[in-house]
């Protein structure tokens, strides 16, 4: 996806910050919402939450339903060669000089093993079919400290160290959108391979946890609001309009639209332009 960022505060009518575009999945006999996503390289969640009022388990065949394959960029002065969104689930591969991004779902680590934010890293490491070195808490449940490659290794075919913790694939894609690691941040097997190819060592990564964004389409003002999974944020109305007032838009936008955002927390831009 092409991006540009805002050239100054307010509202930039060249910027394009809201990439991709909502499409529509016709359900058919027998698919389930994990399918789906994964087709359209989406986690679990990001969908599940999106179609919080299908039946997750007993689709409704033979009807149209929306993909949420549209994002918000994430705002940051400088981008890195990737950010990794946490709150959101999802990391974004930047590539400044051609005003390019390319987008992956992620999976991260549980609330009793958070993966760790704020902090810059670069790759120091590329491995292909990697072995993995058990940390000590889990060295009990797998009975060794060192698992070689193998179908059953939880870090899949591609490995991309960055210190304590690392990028890699993983051998349970459902995984994929969820908190399920101890820290390191999963990928699609598909999406770990395109990204390690377009990945040298030496990149560098940042961890942010944003569930709040602004972004511009078309001289339109869109808001996306995640849910606060790893529970920092005591009021999520506050934290939104403190965003909303530190951008000078509080004049420009629809209210109404705005606060049934920052309530329904779908994962998705709304577009809250004031007509």
């Amino acid at each position: 996806f092409r991006y540009q960022l805002p050239q100054g505060p307010g509202v930039d009518p060249e910027a394009v910050t809201v990439v991709g575009e909502p499409q529509t999945h016709h359900l058919v006999r027998y698919e389930n919402l994990y399918q789906i996503a994964r087709q359209y390289d989406l986690g679990f969640w990001e969908l599940a939450r999106f179609q919080r009022a299908l039946d997750h388990f007993y689709l409704p065949w033979e009807t149209d339903i929306v993909i949420p394959t549209q994002w918000i960029i994430p705002e940051r002065s400088s981008y890195p060669g990737y950010l990794l969104n946490v709150a959101e689930l999802r990391g974004y591969r930047f590539f400044p000089e051609k005003h390019e991004v390319r987008t992956y779902p992620i999976g991260i680590g549980v609330l009793d093993y958070k993966t760790p934010i704020g902090q810059r890293f670069r790759v120091q490491s590329k491995s292909v079919n990697p072995g993995w070195r058990i940390p000590k808490s889990l060295q009990a449940k797998y009975g060794m400290s060192f698992m070689p490659h193998s179908d059953e290794n939880p870090v899949g075919s591609r490995w991309m160290g960055l210190s304590h913790y690392g990028l890699h694939g993983t051998h349970a894609p459902m995984g994929v959108g969820r908190l399920v690691s101890h820290g390191c941040i999963r990928h699609y097997p598909e999406d770990i391979e395109e990204m390690f190819d377009l990945t040298p060592v030496g990149t560098p990564v940042e961890l942010i946890y944003e569930p709040v964004k602004f972004g511009f389409l078309k001289g339109r003002i869109f808001v996306e609001v995640h849910e606060d999974i790893y529970h920092k944020i005591p009021d999520m109305l506050k934290y939104a309009l403190k965003r909303l007032q530190g951008k000078g838009l509080a004049g420009r936008i629809n209210w109404h639209r705005f606060l049934r955002a920052v309530e329904e927390q779908s994962g998705a831009p709304v577009d809250i332009t004031r007509e």
